[in-house]
């Protein structure tokens, strides 16, 4: 069987007497240039891609499902609405990529590099982006339900109404992001940097929060009842309307009570 890859224009790219991972990755080590070239809806479930070079790709609604995407090249690619359940994106390049409506449960995207992406209304509970770069991504309205971001750097990020419960943030930089009415019930956040940040009516409720550094953070109408948020530092935060019920504070810096 011939698989063909061709650009969206209809240009053949390249093409092998193989499956189309096969191709791939044969296109890959004849330094064959990829870029643009059209797998929207491939299957390439459990299938072993790693190290090659799949720049600016469409993947729409393909199929990745456990497959082993270590090191790729997915650099302004779009995978809107594929399915990346469990698959392995470790020290993937995705800067700019396209993952809205993706399915992204239990994937691992430890060091994974997401400046700009678009990953609104993406599903990723469970998933593992320990020291990933999402700075300036946009992840409105996603599902991180669960999910660890420990060390991840989310400066600048678009987190409006993402659901954040039970999710792993401790030590992450958060510094201007925004988490208006985001879902951050039981979720971790020690030692995280929140400086600038907007959790307008976020939910915090039971959060842990010490040590977080909150300067200047706009806690307009969010819930921090229960919440830990010893040692934290809220100078110049604002807490109107917020409330703080049952919640820890011992030693915190700067903290202003709402009126």
């Amino acid at each position: 069987m011939t698989t063909y890859i061709r650009k969206r224009e209809g240009v053949e790219l390249f093409s092998h007497e193989g499956s189309l991972s096969e191709a791939l990755t044969v296109a890959t080590r004849k330094g064959v240039d990829l870029s643009r070239a059209v797998l929207d809806g491939a299957d390439l479930s459990n299938t072993d891609l790693e190290n090659l070079n799949l720049r600016q790709v469409s993947l729409r609604g393909a199929n990745l499902r456990g497959a082993n995407l270590e090191n790729v090249n997915l650099s302004g690619a779009n995978l809107h609405e594929a399915d990346l359940r469990g698959a392995n994106l470790g020290n993937t390049d995705m800067r700019e990529v396209v993952l809205a409506d993706a399915n992204l449960d239990g994937a691992n995207l430890e060091k994974a590099r997401m400046v700009g992406a678009n990953l609104m209304g993406l599903k990723a509970q469970g998933a593992n982006f320990e020291r990933a770069d999402l700075a300036r991504a946009n992840l409105e309205g996603s599902n991180l339900e669960g999910s660890n971001l420990e060390d991840t750097r989310l400066s600048e990020a678009n987190l409006s109404r993402v659901n954040l419960r039970r999710a792993n943030l401790e030590s992450a930089n958060l510094d201007g992001a925004n988490l208006t009415r985001a879902d951050l019930r039981s979720a971790n956040l020690e030692k995280a940097a929140l400086r600038d940040a907007v959790l307008e009516g976020a939910n915090c409720r039971d959060a842990n929060l010490e040590k977080a550094q909150l300067e200047r953070a706009n806690l307009t109408n969010a819930c921090l009842d229960h919440a830990q948020l010893d040692r934290a530092n809220l100078t110049a935060a604002i807490t109107t309307g917020a409330s703080f019920h049952e919640a820890s504070l011992d030693r915190v810096t700067g903290f202003q009570p709402p009126e």
